[in-house]
């Protein structure tokens, strides 16, 4: 499994964000962590994971006891504060100090004194399972840690029915200016409705959907222009993944990469899409790959954000049977884009996927014609 893309998958997962605090000879040291979870009610137990290669670590160690301090949605300052490695964390803090001793921040919106019950080592990191001592909480609502960024919980909400609504679009459920009734979105995905309206809002934003004085909010129809400019972002992300990738890869990250490319070599035959179905799910592997090699979730993140999936199965999937040409260059390009990687050559790599680009607007150009111009 590469670490980088495990990063990315497990990104998804929302979790609460957490200060872990311990007292050793008079100094207090402390540390963010999300890492954090209830194990059993009893006796009342915690499980918190610490990376190994901290000072906070090698003194919960030794003595045995800690706090974990859950942070509000005010307190972000925090999150920041204690995830730095500086001297002094606790500069402008509030603490008090239980009864084991370890510093507690007042201002959380929970704080947990724990005991070391037992502990294991695993990989670069301590996992702590703690009997807990003490436990008190006040009223707010919790700071969450969700891709990477620090936020309030509506907010992870928000987004979650943000991606929701925008697959909806992208899929090929919906005709072109369907109106989007933000109250039927707000049932059929299970959302607040005050959710619904960010997603409409961001997406109106996007262009992806426009609003309409008597229908409300409708699908923006994709066209030919809408189509290409999606295909030059997407392949802009790919020339600076592999300007930071070609040449560092492993010997196992190129076979993967090889596999993914190999899965989708016979599902284009005869200019035709054996399963054209088979084949988003196995290029849009790929291609995620692709990007992920680059080590930069920012990259990754900007790439998932074109939904190529999505407008693929609009553009496409609408027209077939009608059309459902495919050049078998578009699976030979894959070949070529992976030789070039294996061969470390940047600049052949570079020109394989720039003609991938070009095969790839050519055909979903095509299919937008045969549907008269927009999808």
């Amino acid at each position: 499994m590469d670490p980088q893309v495990f990063r990315q998958v497990i990104g998804n997962f929302a979790s609460g964000v957490t200060v872990i605090t311990t007292r050793e000879q008079d100094t207090n040291y402390g540390l963010t962590a999300s890492a954090v979870t209830s194990l059993t009610l009893e006796p009342p137990m915690l499980l918190v994971c610490i990376n190994k290669n901290t000072g906070t670590q090698a003194v919960i160690s030794r003595t045995r006891t800690f706090g974990v301090n859950i942070l509000g949605q005010e307190q972000a300052h925090l999150a920041y504060q204690f995830a730095k490695p500086q001297s002094d964390k606790f500069q402008g803090v509030d603490v008090s100090y239980g009864g084991l001793g370890v510093p507690l921040l007042t201002d959380a919106l929970a704080r947990i004194e724990c005991r070391v019950a037992a502990d294991v080592e695993a990989g670069t990191h301590k996992v702590f399972l703690a009997e807990v001592d003490s436990a008190d909480t006040s009223t707010g609502a919790p700071l969450t840690y969700f891709r990477g960024t620090f936020g309030r919980f509506e907010m992870v909400q928000d987004e979650a029915v943000y991606q929701q609504i925008r697959d909806h679009v992208l899929s090929r459920s919906l005709a072109i200016a369907d109106a989007l009734d933000p109250t039927k979105l707000s049932s059929q995905f299970n959302a607040a409705i005050s959710s619904v309206y960010y997603a409409l809002t961001k997406l109106t934003a996007e262009g992806l959907v426009f609003r309409d004085l008597v229908k409300g909010y409708v699908i923006t129809p994709i066209d030919v222009k809408t189509s290409d400019d999606t295909f030059d972002a997407r392949c802009a992300i790919e020339l600076g993944a592999a300007d930071l990738a070609v040449g560092h890869l492993s010997e196992d990250e190129l076979a993967e990469f090889r596999k993914r490319m190999e899965a989708t070599l016979p599902l284009i035959s005869g200019n035709r899409f054996v399963d054209f179905e088979r084949y988003v799910a196995a290029n849009t592997a790929f291609h995620e790959y692709l990007v992920g090699l680059a080590k930069s979730s920012a990259l990754l993140d900007a790439y998932r954000r074109l939904s190529i999936e999505g407008i693929m199965w609009r553009i496409i999937w609408r027209t077939i049977p009608v059309f459902d040409q495919a050049n078998e260059e578009l699976t030979a390009d894959h070949r070529g884009i992976v030789e070039a990687y294996e061969k470390g050559d940047k600049e052949l790599a570079r020109r394989e996927i720039v003609n991938h680009n070009e095969h790839s607007k050519l055909t979903c150009r095509k299919a937008i014609e045969v549907a008269g111009g927009l999808v």
